[in-house]
């Protein structure tokens, strides 16, 4: 047997982690995309314009969220040398970074595998939630970055040797940040997680969490963020933080509270994890369920040590279950609620795949009986693997045909990306017989090949969907033209203004929007309408002219208009 020197181990773990890279970083480049992410950008750059404690959108109060999301915003902007869709971007691209590696490298000390930190890393990276808001301008990957790290830190405190004061420092400033970056979410989403896993395990070492402690330093940061927030902006900035945006709308959203059925999760969470439901289905059997003697836990010089590790799958997966059921019983639901649940189910799911793909070699050599026929649990298995092979094979192959079929030709980067993701699913077919041990392979081998389709299928997915839907969706190229006609100080009147339109007008052209009612008896010299559908307004006076007209998509359309007569003095006197 040949031995791997540390060099060798070095570049075979390289060229994985690079992979992650590049998955992080592909598709960065296209314009702000709704929801969401004008307005984010635009908060961030009024941050950096006058930083404070409570955010802005288009120079109106805007608190639905505390503000260090976008002083981070901010502080990037001034880094990159002003505002710019890389650096808004660049929050939730290192962050979703940031948890991967980490992921990787807590994965990798519990399974004591580098192996199977990979497929946890990998997993996560390619899942289909994770990767579209780790690319969204969204401070939910930021929340999920520092929820991770508790998780952790706690995970550490209740399976380590001995007591550490500078875990329990770490568990409580993440979550005292995590309340920093969205409100008590963060903190009351763990501590469900933790409480439950408490509940159900009964570690041994559950009371070097300190909870009465910590939930009253918890306690006591909420209380300093809303007196901060009273400071900054009176009673009416604290109901509207407090009570508007973190009971109403949880309780009783309105128009704009995303209100779900109390099941809404349960087809959400098989999106977010695609490409992997057979994988969760497979982790779910109850064979996995049974309380597995615990692995000896490595010192700190990589050693066992006298104790004994629970099991770090168990722990995700009761802790993600945990969060999961507390997100269901809110009223208000959006799928990117589920990004601080996802690191931890991917624990749960990366741990078990790769103790599946581990196994598939062996299930299938000498688990006949003597009749010759295979277990039912073996069956099972094998027909999970094909059904997971199968929808990997789709995964990968989907975005390019959906770009040919939405473009109607054959453009050179989708032939490009219909042949690697052709190449990623012969391959994974043509190892998918190793899993099952009649192949001669390596038993790994088809789990590989698994990672590095999902792998396939992200990475063309991330490179086409921005040249293919910029068109209809970036505002940019009309924004900018739009500033160069409109004659430079002066504000821009507008029809139909929603928070898009206050976003990406002072984004790309430094202009405030000054919205007009429908049926102002005066309009200005230059007046932007947005038609949305359902909201066509009356026609315009017969001396306007169309100057500039563009379609993003069916429901939305922008229109700027000129009339060679002065503004009404009532604007006039408005403006100034």
């Amino acid at each position: 047997m040949s031995v791997l020197g540390p060099g060798e181990r070095r570049r075979r773990y390289a060229w994985p982690l690079l992979c992650l890279l590049v998955l992080a970083l592909l598709g960065c480049n296209r314009g702000l995309w709704t929801p969401d992410e004008p307005r984010e950008a635009e908060i961030g750059r009024e941050m950096a314009l006058a930083p404070g404690l409570i955010p802005t959108l288009d120079g109106h109060r805007f608190i639905e969220k505390p503000p260090l999301y976008y002083w981070v915003m901010a502080g990037a902007y001034r880094l990159s040398g002003g505002p710019s869709v890389l650096a808004a971007r660049a929050v939730s691209v290192v962050s979703g970074l940031a948890t991967l590696a980490l992921l990787y490298a807590w994965a990798s000390a519990v399974a004591r595998s580098r192996a199977a930190g990979l497929a946890c890393a990998f997993m996560l990276a390619t899942s289909v939630q994770f990767m579209v808001s780790t690319h969204w301008v969204l401070l939910d990957p930021l929340l999920m970055l520092f929820t991770t790290v508790a998780a952790w830190a706690a995970w550490w405190l209740l399976a380590g040797p001995g007591d550490c004061a500078r875990l329990r420092g770490l568990l409580y400033a993440s979550l005292v940040v995590a309340l920093w970056i969205k409100g008590p979410i963060g903190p009351v989403l763990l501590g469900a997680g933790l409480a439950a896993y408490v509940l159900v395990e009964r570690p041994a070492h559950w009371r070097r969490l300190r909870p009465v402690v910590g939930c009253g330093l918890l306690a006591a940061m909420v209380v300093i963020l809303a007196l901060a927030i009273y400071a900054a902006g009176g009673r009416s900035a604290l109901w509207e933080w407090g009570y508007v945006n973190h009971v109403q709308r949880l309780l009783r959203p309105g128009a704009t509270g995303h209100r779900q059925p109390l099941l809404y999760y349960s087809w959400t969470l098989p999106y977010a994890v695609l490409p992997w439901v057979p994988a969760l289905i497979e982790a779910l059997r109850p064979v996995h369920w049974r309380r597995a003697v615990p692995t000896r836990m490595p010192d700190a010089t990589g050693m066992p040590d006298a104790a004994r590790m629970p099991d770090a799958a168990r722990y995700g997966a009761v802790m993600s279950a945990a969060m999961v059921l507390l997100l269901s019983l809110s009223a208000t639901k959006r799928e990117t609620y589920l990004l601080p649940v996802l690191p931890l189910l991917f624990l749960w799911l990366g741990l078990r795949a790769h103790q599946w793909w581990q196994r598939g070699g062996e299930s299938g050599a000498g688990a006949q009986s003597d009749t010759g026929a295979q277990p039912a649990s073996d069956t099972r298995t094998m027909l999970f693997w094909r059904a997971q092979v199968a929808l990997l094979c789709i995964y990968a192959l989907a975005a390019p045909v959906a770009a040919w079929v939405w473009t109607g030709a054959p453009t050179l980067p989708i032939v490009l990306a219909m042949l690697a993701a052709l190449i990623s699913t012969a391959v994974l077919l043509f190892h998918r017989r190793a899993f099952g041990g009649t192949s001669g392979g390596r038993p790994g081998a088809a789990g590989i090949c698994a990672l590095a389709t999902a792998a396939t299928g992200a990475a063309v997915l991330l490179a086409l969907a921005g040249p293919v839907l910029n068109r209809t969706k970036d505002m940019a190229p009309f924004m900018q033209a739009l500033g160069r006609r409109v004659p430079g100080g002066e504000p821009l009147y507008a029809l139909h203004v929603d928070e898009t339109l206050s976003a990406e007008v002072p984004f790309y052209t430094g202009r405030r929007v000054i919205a007009l009612a429908a049926a102002a008896p005066m309009l200005p010299r230059w007046l932007l309408i947005q038609n949305v559908t359902g909201r066509q307004g009356k026609p315009l006076p017969p001396d306007y002219h169309l100057v500039m007209s563009q379609s993003f998509g069916s429901g939305r359309k922008l229109t700027l208009w000129h009339r060679q007569s002065s503004p009404p003095a009532a604007l006039s006197a408005a403006r100034g």
